[in-house]
């Protein structure tokens, strides 16, 4: 370790992921930063994780295990977080893979820029099986998540939250800790508190890191209809709507909803849905079209549904349940998904 080296608590929420644990942890032993801490707060894993953990902590000092009993992502924020005692908290995924110089460069903006809490790099979607590679590339397209998604940027940016955040541990003190009702969105409630605080958060593009998707429709369907549905949550906390692209997924499912009963019986409204399906199928090829040949373009956009039909469906449940029924959080919505 160098002399002066600030240390920085590196905190990762985890549950069943034997799979890719050790890869994660070893990526940020390896990086060029060396002045660690490695807080893996295990949500009681069922899947031998807490055996790779165990035999991590006997491989390196600065590896620490910590019981999350409760098994949700905010409650492994927070206990991380409690127990850090660096200068900076760098959250990482248990499917991230950092970049050697990805701590490096998160501090070295920080210390340039007293303004911002909060920086993050480029997240960068991985897979290891042909459908899975699409749905990374939906995931990371502009037509998948939007315009102005700190996935698709190409530049250093001021955003609204970012991927793999790491925080002046100073921050939690102002702000306070991750809601813990959040079982998604969790970082976007935090993030939007933090800049109601007058900071800033900077998207940094140079700092590289990969998440690996996993091949399964389902499970990304409902990883993004529980991003809509706490979304709403996100919004009646603060009063506010966050983005103005997050309204766009759900207007669109909402329409399919209504009009296709009515299609049955009015064929102008049959009309409206097959333009519209066609203007879906057109828009997304072109936004698309430096991803490669027609028939993986369209795989993209199939994949691109996926996520739009998955975060509306959310977001109108949302609606229903919290803006309407004043209801809690389903159960349905808080079970792990990718």
């Amino acid at each position: 370790m160098s002399d002066g080296e600030p240390l920085v608590s590196v905190v990762i929420p985890c549950r069943n992921e034997v799979k890719s644990i050790r890869a994660t942890v070893l990526a940020i032993l390896a990086g060029q930063h060396q002045n660690l801490e490695i807080l893996v707060v295990d949500g009681m894993s069922e899947d031998g994780t807490r055996k790779e953990l165990e035999r991590l902590v006997q491989e390196d000092p600065r590896v620490r295990m910590i019981d999350n009993p409760k098994k949700k992502t905010p409650y492994a924020f927070n206990l991380g977080v409690v127990n850090a005692t660096g200068e900076f908290v760098q959250i990482v995924g248990s499917r991230n893979v950092l970049a050697r110089d990805y701590i490096s460069l998160l501090i070295f903006n920080l210390q340039e820029h007293p303004e911002v809490a909060c920086v993050g790099g480029d997240f960068q979607h991985v897979s290891d099986t042909e459908s899975g590679g699409y749905l990374a590339a939906a995931m990371e397209s502009k037509f998948g998540v939007g315009f102005g998604n700190y996935r698709t940027m190409q530049e250093n940016a001021l955003v609204d939250t970012v991927g793999i955040p790491m925080y002046r541990r100073s921050i939690f003190k102002d702000v306070g800790l991750f809601d813990e009702q959040l079982t998604r969105n969790q970082d976007d409630d935090f993030n939007f508190r933090v800049r109601e605080k007058g900071y800033k958060i900077l998207y940094v593009h140079a700092a590289k890191a990969t998440y690996l998707v996993r091949a399964s429709y389902k499970k990304a369907f409902n990883q993004f209809s529980q991003y809509g549905y706490f979304k709403v949550f996100v919004n009646r906390k603060h009063r506010a709507v966050t983005t103005t692209r997050q309204l766009v997924p759900p207007a669109f499912v909402l329409t399919w909803i209504v009009g296709l009963p009515l299609s049955v019986f009015f064929l102008p409204v049959a009309n409206v849905l097959s333009v519209l399906a066609l203007v879906y199928l057109v828009l997304g090829l072109f936004i698309c079209a430096n991803s490669g040949t027609v028939r993986e373009r369209l795989y993209i956009v199939f994949n691109c549904a996926v996520l739009h039909f998955g975060y509306g469906w959310g977001y109108l449940c949302g609606i229903w349940d919290f803006l309407i029924t004043d209801h809690p959080p389903r159960e349905s919505f808080q079970r792990q998904t990718l």
